[in-house]
């Protein structure tokens, strides 16, 4: 099957199996698959305008029987009418309701049918002239079986002997033809359904090939789109989705935003360079991995965009790149989720680690950098600010600059820490976040607050 096989790009896998002699998938399955989808797609509309073109046709040829065998041409009315009238109304009844494949070949074999009983019997009484045209009628309707009826081969062999019967039947009980006649015509019939097999075979051959080539398609649209969508899920793992989106759609777009109120958040994780030092390289990566996971998992319940990680550090924002008026709470509500959440950890792994945060709210430049390995990040003196918030910071606290505190006051905790000398900033207030107020803790219990388990 060279069609089959030239159809059917390299690499796509095995091809499906044909039985030569009916060009029918072997895979049983596949077939009623193939069926299904044929009928829908091509036979079920195709045929009810054939066979209603071919009835209304045949019914018009009524004014054939009255010019060519006028002798004759009432008992021919009462023949063609009578036989192909209710029965032919009933075959297009059935095309038009019928919406399963099962079906189709048995009805188009009768409608082949209905329409060579009537031709032969008219031509059984007709005189020479007449039985000649009306017969070679029926040679043409058994070639015709695979392009008017859609049969597949099996259909059209049967189609085929049949009418052979039903001609020798006529002969025989009417026409009496002479033998040479006979043998001619029992030859010519035979012929021409042989040829109107072929036709068939080679019409099953190119549907199915079609069917493979769709097939094909499918599958290669479907991991077209598992690609995408995999390409688009490694992207919004690096960056935010509005920054994604504007970054597909303008990709030569330098992208930076200023926002004039930001709060950013870094933590540390005290004690963890001396735990590296007694782990091996596997172990230190997992339990960062567990670590810094469970972080992810707060920043994305608060809707929090983390910014990355360095070492041990990790940095997170809020506020950007979507704007937010609680930008400062929903940081420092992670600060309180982070702590807890060490601590918990640390008390399962039975190791002295905790966690050192610092936070300050103000404007800040964010956009994208790279080309390649490309990250959303943000600058500018609060970035700075709470870096030093959080490396002048006590283990195990959470330190926040006057600007985050007077912006969160009202609903959070804070022991004043007093001025600390702060590098590159000289003298700064700063203050300690202890924990939420009671008018905090109500918002906070209507947050999302799900976790993996410790033993994740």
């Amino acid at each position: 099957m060279d069609a089959l096989r030239d159809s059917v790009p390299p690499g796509v896998g095995e091809l499906p199996k044909l039985d030569r002699r009916y060009a029918t998938f072997e895979d049983h399955a596949l077939e009623r698959a193939f069926q299904k989808e044929n009928f829908e797609l091509a036979v079920r509309r195709y045929v009810r305008f054939s066979v209603t073109l071919a009835f209304v046709a045949f019914w018009a040829y009524g004014v054939h029987d009255w010019l060519v065998i006028p002798d004759v041409h009432l008992r021919a009315w009462a023949i063609r009418y009578g036989i192909s009238g209710p029965l032919g109304a009933l075959i297009i009844a059935f095309v038009f309701r019928n919406r399963t494949w099962e079906r189709h070949q048995p009805a188009m074999l009768a409608f082949g049918l209905t329409v060579n009983t009537v031709v032969l019997w008219i031509a059984s009484i007709s005189p020479p002239a007449g039985f000649f045209i009306y017969t070679g009628f029926a040679v043409i309707f058994v070639t015709l079986g695979p392009f008017l009826a859609r049969m597949n081969v099996k259909t059209q062999l049967v189609y085929t002997a049949l009418t052979l019967v039903l001609y020798n039947v006529f002969d025989a009980l009417l026409a009496h033809a002479e033998p040479m006649y006979r043998l001619s015509l029992n030859l010519t019939l035979f012929t021409l359904g042989a040829i109107g097999a072929l036709a068939a075979r080679q019409l099953e051959l190119q549907a199915r090939v079609a069917f493979v080539q769709r097939q094909v398609i499918r599958e290669q649209m479907a991991a077209l789109d598992a690609e995408r969508h995999r390409s688009e899920s490694l992207l919004l793992n690096v960056l935010p989705r509005r920054i994604a989106e504007r970054l597909k759609n303008e990709p030569d777009t330098t992208i930076a935003d200023r926002f004039e109120s930001a709060t950013v958040l870094f933590s540390d994780i005290v004690g963890f360079t001396e735990l590296s030092a007694r782990l091996v390289p596997d172990e230190i990566v997992r339990r960062l991995d567990e670590v810094f996971s469970r972080f992810d998992g707060i920043a994305d319940l608060l809707e929090l965009e983390k910014i990355k990680t360095i070492g041990d550090a990790y940095m997170v924002a809020g506020g950007v790149p979507a704007r937010r008026s609680d930008h400062a709470a929903a940081v420092c509500e992670m600060a309180l989720r982070m702590r807890d959440e060490l601590a918990a950890l640390a008390e399962r792994m039975d190791e002295p680690v905790a966690v050192r945060i610092g936070i300050h709210t103000g404007p800040v430049v964010a956009g994208v950098i790279g080309k390649k390995k490309f990250i959303y990040d943000v600058w500018g003196d609060t970035v700075n600010t709470a870096s030093r918030m959080e490396s002048h910071g006590v283990p195990g606290a959470i330190q926040v600059s006057a600007a985050t505190y007077e912006a969160t006051r009202d609903a959070f905790e804070y022991e004043t820490r007093g001025a600390i000398s702060v590098k590159g900033k000289g003298e700064m207030t700063t203050y300690f976040l202890v924990g939420r107020r009671r008018v905090e803790e109500e918002r906070v219990a209507a947050l999302p607050s799900e976790r993996p388990p410790l033993d994740a």
